[in-house]
């Protein structure tokens, strides 16, 4: 990278900490261009120049904090947990650790609101490929399982995933829609929705070795 490059993405990092700042001490709606700005030391027509709006930045911080899901998540593919139904839990309670830790529930609210008002917009558009993605973690998830025989082979992870996905997607808004509950209490509910859900794609009649749906007999 040229000094020109690195400069510029100085100036774009600078913007996002702003930006992440910003909104987690004051929230999204209160927060307003010229103060991003302020905070990053820049113009607010140098701000424009990298964001062309303020859901622009919010768009990027999501980005981010997608990239280091999928790292991650893609490590947990490689090496499931011994227990399926977990690895899926796992799978799926870490996106929310990273959504939260990086914006807070207040910001996701807002996130999930927008996307869901203004589906057709460049926010509601690329909200929905970051899903996707998230989506296609656990297809794969499903897919390493189904390999290792903890799935029943005429499943189609595809499809399962999608179903489960969806549970996930609503549990998720249920955990940001309440600041009390804790990211252990969201864990507990995941694993209580994956098991159930888990217990009509593995039964106990297919896998004879299992004491039970998700749980390998030692």
């Amino acid at each position: 990278m040229g000094l020109r490059e690195r400069k510029k993405e100085r100036t774009r990092q600078a913007l996002l900490a702003a930006a992440h700042g910003l909104f987690l001490d004051k929230s999204y709606d209160e927060t307003k261009v010229e103060e991003i700005a302020d905070r990053a030391q820049l113009a607010v027509g140098t701000l424009y120049n990298y964001f062309p709006s303020k859901g622009e930045l919010l768009l990027a911080l999501i980005a981010d904090s997608d990239e280091r899901y999928l790292k991650e998540g893609q490590q947990l593919v490689s090496s499931p947990s011994e227990n399926p139904a977990h690895a899926l839990a796992e799978i799926m309670v870490l996106a929310t650790e990273h959504c939260v830790h990086q914006l807070g529930k207040s910001i996701w609210r807002h996130v999930s609101a927008t996307a869901v008002t203004n589906a057709a917009s460049t926010f509601g558009h690329q909200y929905a490929v970051t899903t996707k993605k998230h989506e296609q973690l656990v297809v794969r998830m499903m897919r390493e399982l189904q390999k290792r025989g903890d799935i029943h082979p005429n499943v189609d992870p595809k499809e399962a995933a999608h179903y489960l996905f969806s549970m996930k997607s609503k549990l998720f808004i249920n955990f940001v829609s309440d600041d009390s509950m804790t990211i252990k209490e969201h864990r507990q509910e995941v694993r209580k929705g994956v098991a159930f859900f888990f217990s009509g794609i593995c039964p106990k009649a297919y896998h004879p070795n299992k004491t039970a749906c998700g749980a390998r007999s030692s």
